[in-house]
């Protein structure tokens, strides 16, 4: 009954690794099982592109169809008994979180070459940040400098060696301590220019940029080729942190217009110059990074989007010292947000931020507005930019009209009409999924179930293929055709989407059939049992419950909280009663039953019932919880009889004439305390107000004041 978490790999090109689960029900996530959510919402993104989705992990699919990464199908978890029906071992169907994706998707590639451009730690607004994200490893690439280099004594490279490792800058820009060196045993003609370089990175680290700028430059024509090639990097680095200097904030916001653009522009000479002469050199991948930062800190989105385009046209490994989910949050923060598509030519951050335009216009569930979505003129006005790409602009078209106009039949004339025949790229897939929405949506259901059909076979194993069962299973169950979900070689074999349809539509002879089919999985049959048997004792079907729960294993017991998997805990069925010491006194739940097949209308047998709710925690259980009606589960229940609730049977009981008054004491008793001690009804059914309550609470003390209930209640909530 608990959502499984979803697992999920990715992997850079020429990189294999798996991951563990996604997690996230662990950040209290619900899931919103329908392919069909254009409302941005972080917990529920889908491996197709579309405007519900995270922008970035919109980016990050069209990441993997540009060939920066690529997805690998975990293994298979031999101790999770949940895991065994799903279609491809590990994955489900199931939507997930920004945070999720990104976790994998992030270790998926190790930069290239220091320093990297996307320190976490940094405070000012990543990239470039702190100047000691590159301490360490600068220290590294001069010791290796030095102990390489000819014509430098043996002496001369230990002290060298020794004053740079001794340092622990405080890269601090309010005139702390300067770092300390000696540099006296320092005579050769190449020990000499090592301790310039010296000099210059204690000063850029310090925060002296003057000097710094003065010592690299006396660099430039070094007889040592990774002075020279470092000092020339190096020029770069001193301007765009002079740049950003009294810029950021104290929460890391940038005030552009205290941005030093001479500095910037001389950052932008500085990394240009160095990228002309070491087109593949040692830091060419963080200098093109930091070339990012100079047209974000210079103002210039259409810069900034066409950096942003060249890394995701050059896949090729050592071109980037940035992660791709990296790259997809600086993308996100440092263009998307607040961007003007007018200024931006690049296709790819183009369609990113046209899906992020067409989310329903009004508020988010933070309270922020959503700015009116984009129009047809406005998009149409972006197509010479997607020469080349007329595949995405023909989709966001397409997009456009479903998501924004609301046209389905308009979409479905911008959508491919085959079927694929080879496995479809993130692009691709979210077209045929597109248009399978569109063929619900206009009506043709007939024709939308073989289209879903036709894609399971064509389809990615990882997040495509699973997330179609979800597809064909909301056609089956909105045409009336449960049964065809667990019909013998069923393509719908994901393990969550069953059991939604298990919980909230089957009837009592399908919930049945599943308890006891031979090619079931285990999990799946004792989820089917718990449904029927809960649903059954819950909604008045007495005798129905006392013939199935002979069904119980005989040797069932309660689960291990630490074990894998999450089964349902059958054993709460053989509930053996109250004492009545504390609690109301009654027989187990089998004999409670038995007397409410006789007489439905039993009042202290339906009081026992409550207690049996109380008493094993299912007050609020998810099986009385509907979905909504657009997603899977949300149609209507085929189980006859209503929600069980606990207020609902306690005011039955109140109005009963036949019960007596023992029974109409603790009716009252539990009907108060269901509001207790918050004020809040946890017991399910239609909220009565304070007043009712007081009432209650009045006429307990006065109509049955003997009642050891009287007694124990001192307040009404």
């Amino acid at each position: 009954m608990l959502r499984k978490l979803v697992p999920l790999a990715l992997a850079s090109v020429g990189c294999l690794w798996a991951a563990p689960a996604l997690a996230c029900a662990d950040m209290g996530c619900t899931t919103s099982w329908t392919l069909d959510q254009p409302q941005y919402d972080g917990c529920n993104n889908l491996p197709f592109l579309n405007p519900g989705n995270d922008s970035r992990t919109n980016l990050q699919l069209m990441m993997i169809d540009a060939g920066l990464a690529k997805i690998q199908v975990p293994p298979a978890n031999p101790t999770d008994a949940s895991a065994a029906p799903m279609a491809v071992a590990g994955v489900s169907a199931a939507p997930f979180t920004l945070d999720d994706f990104s976790g994998l998707f992030s270790l998926s590639q190790s930069p290239a070459g220091p320093p990297p451009d996307d320190a976490s730690t940094s405070d000012l607004a990543d990239g470039e940040g702190s100047r000691c994200l590159s301490n360490v490893d600068g220290a590294s690439a001069f010791e290796d400098a030095v102990k390489a280099a000819r014509g430098l004594p043996d002496a001369e490279k230990a002290a060298l060696i020794a004053q740079r490792e001794g340092w622990k800058p405080g890269c601090a820009d309010n005139g702390g301590p300067k770092t300390s060196l000696d540099l006296t045993a320092i005579k050769s003609g190449a020990g000499k220019q090592y301790a310039t370089y010296l000099l210059g990175a204690a000063a850029f680290y310090d925060g002296d940029y003057d000097t710094a700028a003065t010592s690299f430059a006396s660099l430039s024509k070094s007889s040592q080729p990774w002075l020279k090639e470092a000092a020339r990097y190096m020029a770069g680095r001193v301007e765009i942190n002079r740049a950003q200097v009294g810029a950021f904030g104290e929460y890391g916001d940038l005030t552009l217009d205290k941005v030093d653009q001479k500095a910037v522009a001389a950052a932008e000479a500085g990394f240009n110059a160095y990228l002309r002469d070491y087109p593949n050199g040692t830091y060419a991948a963080s200098a093109r990074g930091l070339l990012r930062r100079v047209d974000w800190l210079g103002g210039r989105p259409g810069k900034l989007a066409a950096d942003y385009g060249w890394q995701f046209a050059h896949p090729e490994p050592g071109v980037r010292n940035v992660t791709p989910v990296r790259l997809s949050q600086e993308i996100d923060s440092k263009l998307l947000t607040g961007a003007d598509p007018a200024k931006i030519a690049d296709p790819t951050m183009l369609a990113a931020i046209d899906l992020m335009q067409m989310r329903p216009t009004g508020e988010t569930s933070q309270g922020d507005k959503i700015p009116p979505a984009i129009t047809q003129a406005a998009l149409a006005a972006q197509r010479p930019a997607f020469a080349g790409r007329e595949a995405l602009f023909s989709y966001l078209q397409a997009a456009h009209a479903y998501y924004v106009e609301h046209d389905a039949a308009g979409a479905l004339r911008l959508l491919p009409t085959g079927t694929p025949r080879q496995p479809m790229t993130a692009l691709a897939f979210s077209q045929q999924t597109l248009r399978g929405l569109a063929l619900e949506a206009s009506g043709d259901h007939a024709g939308a179930r073989q289209h879903w059909l036709a894609l399971m076979a064509v389809s990615q194993p990882t997040l495509q293929r699973p997330v179609l069962d979800i597809a064909l299973a909301m056609n089956y169950e909105r045409a009336n055709m449960l049964p065809q979900v667990f019909a013998a070689g069923s393509p719908i074999r994901d393990a969550q989407v069953r059991e939604v349809l298990l919980n909230n539509d089957a009837d009592p002879a399908l919930l049945r059939q599943r308890a006891t089919a031979s090619d079931g999985a285990a999990h799946e049959r004792r989820q089917a049992l718990y449904v029927l048997l809960y649903k059954e004792v819950t909604r008045g079907r007495y005798k129905a419950f006392l013939a199935d729960a002979a069904l119980i294993p005989a040797d069932v017991k309660a689960p291990d909280p630490g074990a894998a998997g999450s089964d349902p805990e059958l054993s709460i069925f053989q509930w053996a009663g109250s004492s009545g010491s504390d609690d109301y006194a009654c027989a187990s739940l089998r004999a409670t039953a038995s007397v409410l097949a006789r007489d439905p209308t039993d009042a202290h047998a339906q009081l026992c019932l409550a207690e049996f709710v109380r008493d094993t925690n299912l007050d609020g259980d998810p099986l009385d919880t509907r979905p909504p009606k657009a997603e899977l589960g949300g149609a209507p229940s085929l189980f006859p009889g209503a929600a069980f609730s606990r207020l609902e049977l306690y005011k039955g009981v109140i109005a009963n004439p036949k019960a007596g008054a023992g029974e109409k004491a603790y009716a009252l008793y539990r009907a108060i305390n269901c509001y207790a001690p918050s004020g809040n009804n946890q017991c399910g059914g239609t909220e009565v107000p304070t007043s009712q309550r007081k009432a209650w609470f009045k006429a307990l003390k006065t109509d049955y004041p003997k009642s050891p209930w009287a007694d124990a209640l001192k307040y009404y909530w």
